[in-house]
């Protein structure tokens, strides 16, 4: 049975190259318990982050395929309700969790501020935008970041500066759906949106 659905396009029309198709995800998980969705740059694996501290690897339509359920770790003073999204890099496979309170950290699928705690300052967005208005965070092959908001907008630039590449431009998704994680595949710069059952 199918838990949401997924489309795969560009940074600004998100049903491009393939339009809605049905995801599932592991038995007692919704799409709402989906915190972040991540492509690993080394073998296009999905990890999907859950609310409950778990994560699992598999394919865009099928969670589970190649890792079932494991346990995540957050700094301590941040709880999986603080995230906005995560996304993988591909140019060494580092996590990025990206906060409410406007920090990012690093690390692996399993332990997300390995490689660094969150930056002591918070990431900066474009004039008008809070974290709030993040619906979806991806990272291209050259770690280039793109950041999609709920006003049907988008930008580019780094992990800590929103639009240092990009100014806001617009971009378009399947009508009626909500977006619960976007990410970018390394490996061809596809853009895949999840999107609440």
């Amino acid at each position: 049975m199918a838990n949401g659905t997924v489309s795969s396009g560009t940074s600004d029309n998100l049903m491009k190259y393939r339009n809605l198709y049905d995801y599932t995800l592991p038995q007692g998980k919704s799409s709402a318990d989906i915190v972040g969705v991540g492509i690993a740059g080394s073998n296009d694996h999905c990890y999907y982050w859950f609310s409950d501290g778990t994560v699992c690897a598999g394919t865009s339509n099928d969670a589970d395929q190649y890792r079932k359920l494991y346990a995540y770790s957050l700094p301590n003073d941040k709880t999986t309700a603080d995230i906005i999204d995560i996304a993988i890099a591909g140019s060494n496979d580092h996590c990025y969790v990206w906060f409410k309170d406007g920090t990012v950290c690093s690390g692996t699928t399993d332990n997300l501020f390995k490689y660094r705690t969150p930056y002591p300052y918070p990431y900066s967005l474009p004039l008008g935008k809070t974290p709030a208005d993040i619906v979806g965070i991806g990272i291209v092959k050259n770690d280039h970041c793109y950041y999609w908001f709920s006003d049907g907008t988008v930008c580019s630039g780094t992990f800590n500066k929103a639009d240092a590449y990009h100014i806001l431009y617009a971009y378009s998704y399947p009508s009626g759906k909500t977006i619960v994680g976007i990410d970018i595949d390394s490996s061809n710069d596809h853009c895949y949106a999840w999107y609440l059952a």
